[in-house]
């Protein structure tokens, strides 16, 4: 016999999910549990006969089930006392709570808000047909136990499992009746009980209440209690401890990301979620429980996010007497909302953009910031959690918060870091955490280059500065790939830093004072390029870039994608730390490809073609948003010059296909902006393919990869504007040349020799893959011609000519052409030939 079974004390998901997994199993029993939730009784006082189902005097030997199926529970036992000694042999478990994911049972377990879900997407993939109550019974499972989509653990496969139901049809008014929260008086009497006794633990900034409450008789919905409790509580989780019959039943709620009542329930041997959790203690002490709760809240709540992790540094700042003018046009650039305003080192004041719009709106633009700053600053310390940081804000209604240590001014938090943590799940963890690459340098280093990354670490101590490894050798470390770059960015003056290191390192200094960038060539031939931390901002869309010094942030800011904003610090006392502030380890770990803000592309339309690189050398995938983002840039494209795209083109063949390359564009509706009046087919592509397999000119490398996106549908002409070079232009006036012929041309290898003996072997080449996709056999005479052309041999020169007698002119080249077009149709073998042919009266 096969049973499928659940908890005690069965809710809607529970239910729900024992008629599902019964359209799974068909020849399986569903056990119904003698405790059921009040609602689902309810439910079943008139749903009962729907499904077929036994109860727990029906269950026979342990030995005689074949196989139990447990759903939304990963427990034997909290199905019946019956399994308490003797497990089935086999036991397959459906769940969605985190203890049962690591387990080895087979079934499917996962992170969702219920387990119906999970059963939906298997009754889905089979098409199974439900009836109308069964859809409405699953509705009140997925409602239920998501708190109507609103509880935190609630993914977007619930959402999804709903739709498919929705569309399906659904009795919305049974999931209303059904899932009603009102309480019953005594209900409410705990409720009371809660909020008037509950007390107020705070660990490490955030607030958790624990309350005890008693009744003589068991009072249910205590999830439900507690929730409300906790809606009308001013903490951040609730812990109801409930003694009823000598049982302990402890109810946990959550709302807040940093408390995970699992944790702390677990102390009392309970389990669930992060944000909902439950123990059940028979013959326990009510205040002995509680206090031993308490004792273990610190491992619920995990550290804080504090300020100086969430801060930008070092900041921007200006002076009093800057002109309001220059702080607009700087805020302008590096899209800012305003500065601190620092006189002699002490934070003086704070500057809007509002401040300064109002201001030249009055024609004050030329006025110093001290007349229209803000003195009143409010501020917050390096330690200050990121829940206070909020409320700063919050308060204040404030768009920058200077943060300092020391009353020193350290670093600033800005609306969008606020954002970034109420809405990037992954933000907090990227703020907090710090990975050590020490390991994977030593590893994928030779030991010379890996010293001399300690060095530059030790010279940037000597200096007084912050020095990093960054750029791809970074991101290559974490794929393990070799890279022997060495790409260091200082916060500070970065040729005063190369001259220090060029002297104590024994190598050549080269520098570049408008960029304050400097390489150093040492003696074994190592390159070190330095360069000070620096921000970009654009004029105008595909423009080339304005640097400004700046940080290491604004620096990583500045890049193309994620995972390339990465560095490595090398000081002594942080050497080898990763720095990611843009989640760029996670994306390259998932092959995706993601732009660090939403005008990227529009500042550097040329970034396209280098996540099309990345996509299909490395089968990376465009994150949804920077695909559309992509899309849409089309206007900045156009800006674009020839030489820029060219080059990129150039860059990006050496690594990928040129007809993928083109593809993916069309693809992306791109390939018109980057290359105008180019057209796509089935015919394009073959020419394209066909060349990646011959050996040409390397200075024609790119330029003939393009032809062929021109080459058919008379838009040859269009070409030009990527014909930059003599060369280039001399093949594409060829191929011209080539297409023009006629099919007399074609007659025989001679006559197509006097057409063509002029055309270089580029040129042929290119028309050989031309008319192979239209006619072969044309394409198989050039080839012959090609190669034969390559063994003709010497077989008249001039000075035959003279000795006929025959006065030079152009006679001479009509009589050498001819010779090689009679060489090419056998007529002639050889030089010998040739002089006995010349010598004929009729030739």
């Amino acid at each position: 016999m096969k049973i499928i079974a659940s908890h005690k004390n069965t809710d809607f998901d529970a239910l729900a999910s024992l008629v599902a997994a019964k359209k799974l199993y068909p020849d399986a029993n569903i056990l119904l549990p003698a405790k059921v939730s009040p609602n689902v009784k309810k439910y079943l006082a008139i749903y009962r006969d729907q499904f077929p189902y036994i109860n727990e005097q029906q269950l026979p030997s342990s030995d005689k089930i074949e196989a139990l199926i447990l759903v939304d529970t990963y427990d034997p036992v909290r199905v019946s006392n019956h399994f308490q000694d003797n497990n089935p042999a086999s036991v397959i478990v459906y769940d969605h709570h985190p203890e049962s994911f690591h387990l080895p049972h087979p079934g499917e377990t996962a992170p969702v808000g219920a387990t119906i879900t999970i059963l939906l997407e298997l009754i889905q993939a089979e098409e199974i047909v439900l009836t109308d109550w069964e859809r409405t019974l699953f509705a009140l499972g997925l409602y239920t136990d998501t708190g109507s989509f609103t509880y935190e653990h609630t993914t977007s496969r619930d959402v999804r499992a709903l739709l498919f139901l929705f569309n399906q049809g659904i009795a919305l008014d049974v999931v209303n009746r059904f899932s009603d929260t009102s309480f019953s008086e005594e209900q409410k009497a705990l409720l009371m009980q809660l909020l008037q006794q509950g007390k107020a633990h705070d660990v490490d900034g955030v607030s958790i209440m624990i309350g005890t409450i008693s009744a003589d008789a068991f009072i249910d919905r205590l999830n439900l209690i507690v929730d409300k409790w906790l809606d009308l509580a001013e903490a951040d989780a609730c812990i109801a401890v409930s003694e009823m019959k000598n049982t302990i039943f402890v109810t946990a709620r959550s709302r807040h990301s940093r408390v995970d009542v699992s944790k702390a329930l677990a102390a009392v041997g309970g389990g669930g979620h992060p944000q909902a959790a439950a123990a059940t203690i028979k013959d326990g002490k009510q205040a002995e429980i509680a206090a031993n709760i308490q004792t273990h809240l610190s491992t619920a709540v995990s550290p804080a996010l504090v300020a100086k992790q969430m801060m930008s540094h070092p900041v921007k700042t200006v002076s009093p007497d800057t002109p309001i003018e220059e702080v607009g046009e700087e805020i302008r650039r590096y899209g800012h909302s305003g500065f601190p305003v620092q006189e002699n080192g002490q934070l003086v004041g704070m500057i809007s953009r509002r401040d300064v719009d109002k201001a030249v709106h009055h024609g004050l633009g030329h006025a110093p910031v001290k007349g229209h700053m803000n003195e009143r600053v409010i501020t917050c310390e390096a330690n200050a959690t990121s829940e206070d940081v909020q409320q700063q804000m919050i308060t204040h209604d404030i768009g920058r918060l200077p943060i300092l240590a020391n009353n020193e001014l350290i670093g600033i938090i800005s609306r969008s870091d606020l954002l970034q943590l109420l809405h990037d799940e992954h933000y907090e963890k990227k703020q907090k955490q710090t990975r050590n690459m020490m390991d994977n340098m030593a590893r994928a280093l030779p030991a010379n280059h890996f010293d001399l990354l300690q060095t530059i670490g030790h010279i940037a101590d000597q200096k007084g500065v912050q020095a990093y490894l960054i750029g791809g050798i970074v991101r290559d470390l974490l794929l393990e790939r070799e890279n022997e770059d060495m790409d260091i960015v200082v916060e500070g003056d970065g040729i005063a830093f190369a001259e220090t290191a060029a002297d104590q390192l024994e190598g050549e200094l080269h520098t570049h004072n408008d960029f304050k960038t400097a390489k150093i060539i040492l003696n074994d031939g190592q390159h070190i390029d330095i360069a000070s931390a620096r921000a970009e901002y654009y004029d105008a869309p595909a423009a080339l870039p304005n640097v400004r010094f700046s940080n290491l942030r604004e620096d990583l800011y500045r890049r193309d994608f994620t995972f390339n904003a990465l560095a490595i610090h090398l000081n002594e006392d942080g050497f080898g730390t990763l720095i990611d502030p843009f989640g760029g380890e996670k994306d390259l770990q998932d092959g995706i490809i993601r732009v660090l803000h939403n005008l990227s592309f529009i500042e550097d339309p040329t970034r396209i073609l280098r996540a099309i690189r990345f996509e299909l050398k490395f089968s990376y995938t465009f994150a949804a948003d920077t695909q559309r983002f992509a899309e849409l840039a089309t206007a900045a494209i156009s800006h674009l010059s020839a030489e820029r795209i060219k080059a990129e083109f150039q860059r990006l063949f050496v690594e990928v296909s040129a007809a993928k390359t083109f593809k993916r564009l069309e693809d992306m509706n791109l390939l018109g902006a980057f290359i105008p009046f180019a057209g796509w087919s089935r015919e394009v592509g073959q020419m394209i393919s066909t060349l990646e397999y011959e050996s040409l000119p390397e200075n024609l490398f790119t330029f003939s990869r393009l032809l062929p996106l021109f080459a058919f549908d008379g838009a040859l002409q269009h070409l030009t504007r990527f014909a930059l070079t003599k060369t280039e232009k001399q093949l594409l006036n060829a191929f011209g040349r080539l297409q023009a012929l006629d099919e007399t041309a074609f007659t025989s290898l001679g006559t197509l020799h006097e057409n063509v003996h002029e055309a270089e072997e580029t040129s042929l080449v290119l028309f050989e893959m031309y008319t192979e996709v239209l006619n072969k056999n044309k394409s198989m005479m050039i080839k012959r011609y090609r190669d034969k052309r390559r063994r003709m041999p010497a077989l008249l020169s001039g000075e035959d000519l003279r000795k006929l007698p025959m006065a030079p002119g152009p006679r001479y080249k009509h009589y050498l052409l001819k010779a090689e077009s009679l060489w090419m149709n056998d007529t002639l073998k050889n030089r010998e030939d040739a002089l006995q042919w010349l010598k004929a009266p009729d030739k």
